[in-house]
């Protein structure tokens, strides 16, 4: 398998993974982060975030304008402050219609690529990455971290597990 074939068949597991852990949460559910210390942050706030860091790489390597709301990356954006009790997001409709615009401008980037595009640096240098490939494959890799806190939220939630 190539670069471009791995890194979209990963990206999209990763994703197949977010939506079974994450698609049966009411609006309700998806605004609660269980109880105690070291809680988890709500799917809302998850699924916000996971948005914002694939609109992040689709700007540094090539588009140009955001396609999250400001106010979403306020809240969600990497680096964000820890959402307190109360907060507001949209809709799970729009957050997970969100997700799949930046999931597919992310895989269009990885489509056009070229061989040597995948070792093009980012528009400004990045803590988390130093090209295109390795972007994409730390997103993915990010995305399945964000699923992992979903399993605890689940738990902490009492929800059911998954699988």
């Amino acid at each position: 398998m190539e670069l471009r074939q791995t890194l979209i068949a990963i990206s999209n597991d990763a994703r197949g993974w977010l939506q079974a852990w994450g698609r049966d949460f009411t609006e309700r559910e998806a605004v609660e982060s269980g109880a105690g210390d070291g809680r988890p942050n709500p799917l809302a706030w998850q699924l916000g975030h996971l948005a914002c860091v694939e609109d992040d790489v689709g700007q540094l390597f090539g588009a140009s304008d955001p396609l999250g709301p400001s106010k979403l990356r306020a809240r969600c954006a990497t680096g964000a402050p820890q959402p307190p009790p109360g907060t507001t997001y949209p809709p799970l409709a729009d957050l997970w219609a969100l997700l799949q615009r930046t999931h597919e401008r992310l895989l269009g980037l990885v489509e056009s690529a070229t061989p040597e595009d995948f070792d093009r640096a980012p528009r400004t240098p990045n803590r988390f990455f130093t090209s295109l490939g390795q972007a994409v494959y730390e997103a993915a890799l990010h995305e399945n971290y964000h699923v992992g806190e979903i399993g605890a939220l689940r738990k902490a939630l009492g929800k059911p597990r998954i699988g």
